[in-house]
Formats: structure tokens, sequence, C-alpha cells
């Protein structure tokens, strides 16, 4: 008798497993992007990332999207190096948020996973010091690389304001 009451509490126990905290995929889709927006956060550069930022951000990226922020990294430097005076960079404010001046913070919202892609809703602020806080929202598009989650794309929704999609 004491089996088969056991065995009724099962489908509780794991009832209450699920409602709790998020799954390990979710969970390790939050952590990519956390883990990339912090160190992003942290250096809060400008425009196209140095080959430094870069070495910093690669844990959290796909090779594909790696690769072409290394080759832009390289070009923006031959550019400034071929040129006889100062220059503008190539890409002016935040790459990676739909807000020229970028984020102050940030908070996953949600993540919608198939085997090997996610989407995830990102929830930005930019506080001014003034009270006027800008909040918007952009969506990230990961992939599964080697059994890790990694940012692959990003699609700037912001405010809702632009009608044409725009990406990374």
């Amino acid at each position: 008798m004491k089996i088969f009451s056991r065995l009724a509490l099962l489908p509780v126990i794991a009832l209450a497993t699920a409602c709790g905290e998020p799954g390990g995929d979710t969970r390790m889709q939050e952590q990519a992007i956390a883990g990339f927006y912090r160190q992003h956060l942290k250096t809060h550069s400008p425009g196209i990332p140095s080959t430094e930022e870069l070495r910093q951000l690669q844990p959290y990226v796909s090779q594909a999207l790696f690769t072409l922020l290394s080759r832009s990294s390289d070009v923006e430097a031959r550019y400034h190096a071929a040129a006889s005076e100062p220059v503008p960079p190539l890409v002016d404010g935040d790459l990676f948020t739909s807000l020229f001046e970028g984020a102050t913070s940030f908070k996953v919202d949600s993540c919608d996973s198939e085997t090997d892609h996610a989407t995830c809703r990102v929830r930005f602020t930019h506080a001014d010091g003034d009270g006027d806080d800008e909040k918007w929202e952009d969506k990230l598009l990961l992939v599964k690389e080697n059994n890790q989650w990694r940012i692959d794309d990003i699609e700037f929704n912001g405010n809702g304001q632009s009608s044409q999609q725009e990406y990374l």
C-alpha cells in the first residue's frame, strides 16, 4: 500500500517541479543573453566592437556572428589606418540595441525554443538621470552550438515606431 501512495505522489512532484524554475534550455538562453549584455553594458562602447571587446563577447555569440563582427572590426581598423585625417566611425551609436544611446539595464522577458533555435524577448531601459527613462523591447535570435546557446542575431523592435523589421 505504501508503494501505491508514493507512486500517486509522482505526478504531483513532477508538476510542482515543472512550475518552479525555468527549464534547462531557457535558463541557458537567459544566461547567454545576460552574460552578453552585462559585458556590453560594462564597456558600453558605441559602434563596432574592438578586437578586445569581441574577445570578451565571443563566449555569448554564434561563430557566424563572431566572424561577421570580427570582419567588421578589421574593416573599421583599416579604414582609420588609411585615413590621413581623423574620420568618424563607420557605425555610430549602440550596435546591440534599438536605441542609439544604448541601454543602461535589461531583463529577459521570455524565450520560445525549438531544438536548436530560440527567440527571446528582452526589455531594455535607458535611464538618463532626468526621470525620462526610455523603455523598449528587442528580440534576440539564438542558436545552439556545441550544446551551448549563443546569440546569432538581434531583431530591433524598439518602441514599435518603425514599420520595417531591422536586424543586426
